[in-house]
C-alpha cells in the first residue's frame, strides 16, 4: 500500500524566525508518509538570501517559493499549491496554516492518516487552543450564519468606531475566557466538554484547515479573492456548494500561538481589510 502524501502550505512575510521553527517542528513529525512543505514569501524583499532559504536549499522536502508581492493569506497559499502542482502530483492531504502554530503532540500526522485512512469529508479540522483564550477556536461556527448577521457584519464593518467596538468586545471576551481556565475544576458535564467530539460543523477555523484530496477534485480551491479575512466562511460556501462536508476533531490538536494584545489593529490597513472580506462574503454568498 502506498504511503499517504501530505502537503502543508504556509505563508511567510518578514517572519522568517517563526516560519522556520514551525517548519522544523512540523518536518519532526512521526509520520511514515510523502511529507512536504511548500512556504510563500509574501515579502517583497526580492532577496533569496537567509536562515529560510538555506534550510530550503539544504532540504528537499521544502519547496521555497517567492511571487515577489504579497499576496495575503488564502492568495497566497493558492499561488504556492499552483506552483507545486506544475511540478508534482496533487497529494493526499493539503494543509493550509499560519506560522505560529505548535503541534501538541509529535504524532499528529500519523494520527490524521490513521483516523482518515479512507474519509468521506472533504475537510478536517482540528481542535485549535488559543494562546490568547485557552479555549478551541474550532468549531468557528457550527451553522450556517443567517442573511441578516452576515449584512450586519458587512455593515457594521464599514464604519470605523463599530468596527474598533467589535474588535475591543473580542479582546475582553478572550481575557475574560482566559482568566476563566485557571478560575477552578470545571464540571464534567460542562456543554464544552460535551462539544468536543468529533462533528460535522459549517465553517472551520482558518489559522489550520486540513484539506482532502477530494476538495480539489470535486472542484474545490483556495482562490478566495479577498486578501485577508473571511477566509472561514469561503471555504464553508465552498464545500457547501461541491455538496461535501467539513468534520470538527479535537483528537488532532494544535496550539495557535497569537496573544492578547492592547494593540488592536497591528495595521492601519486592517479595518479596510476586514470591511472588504465582510462585504465580499455577504455579497457573494449571501
Amino acid at each position: 500500500m502506498a504511503v499517504p502524501s501530505i502537503l502543508t502550505i504556509c505563508v511567510n512575510y518578514h517572519n522568517d524566525e517563526q516560519t522556520l521553527r514551525f517548519v522544523r517542528q512540523l518536518l519532526g513529525q512521526k509520520c511514515l508518509c510523502d511529507q512536504k512543505v511548500v512556504i510563500v514569501d509574501n515579502s517583497e524583499t526580492p532577496v533569496a538570501e537567509g536562515a529560510l532559504w538555506d534550510e530550503a536549499g539544504t532540504n528537499e522536502r521544502i519547496c521555497l517559493y517567492h511571487p515577489g508581492k504579497n499576496l495575503g493569506y488564502y492568495g497566497g497559499a493558492a499561488w504556492g499549491l499552483r506552483e507545486y502542482t506544475k511540478k508534482f502530483p496533487l497529494p493526499d492531504w493539503v494543509i493550509v496554516c499560519n506560522t505560529d502554530m505548535q503541534f501538541v503532540r509529535a504524532d499528529f500526522l500519523s494520527n490524521l492518516c490513521a483516523l482518515y485512512s479512507t474519509s468521506e469529508h472533504a475537510v478536517v479540522a482540528p481542535a485549535i487552543i488559543s494562546g490568547a483564550s485557552g479555549r478551541d477556536l474550532n468549531p468557528f461556527m457550527k451553522e450556517r450564519p443567517t442573511r441578516a448577521r452576515m449584512h450586519f457584519y458587512k455593515w457594521a464593518f464599514r464604519y470605523y468606531p463599530l468596527l474598533m467596538t467589535y474588535q475591543v468586545l473580542g479582546l475582553v471576551k478572550n481575557k475574560i475566557q482566559f482568566m476563566s481556565t485557571f478560575a477552578g475544576p470545571r464540571s464534567k458535564a460542562s456543554s464544552e466538554e460535551k462539544v468536543r467530539l468529533p462533528q460535522q460543523i459549517y465553517a472551520p477555523h482558518a489559522s489550520f484547515v486540513i484539506y482532502n484530496r477530494k476538495y480539489f477534485t470535486c472542484g474545490g480551491t483556495l482562490d478566495y479573492s479577498v486578501f485577508l479575512y473571511g477566509e472561514e466562511i469561503f471555504i464553508a460556501e465552498t464545500v457547501k456548494r461541491l455538496g461535501l462536508t467539513i468534520l470538527y476533531d479535537p483528537r488532532l490538536e494544535v496550539l495557535h500561538l497569537q496573544h492578547a494584545t492592547t494593540n488592536i489593529f497591528k495595521s492601519r490597513r486592517i479595518p479596510n481589510f476586514m470591511k472588504e472580506a465582510a462585504e465580499y462574503c455577504a455579497d457573494t454568498f449571501f
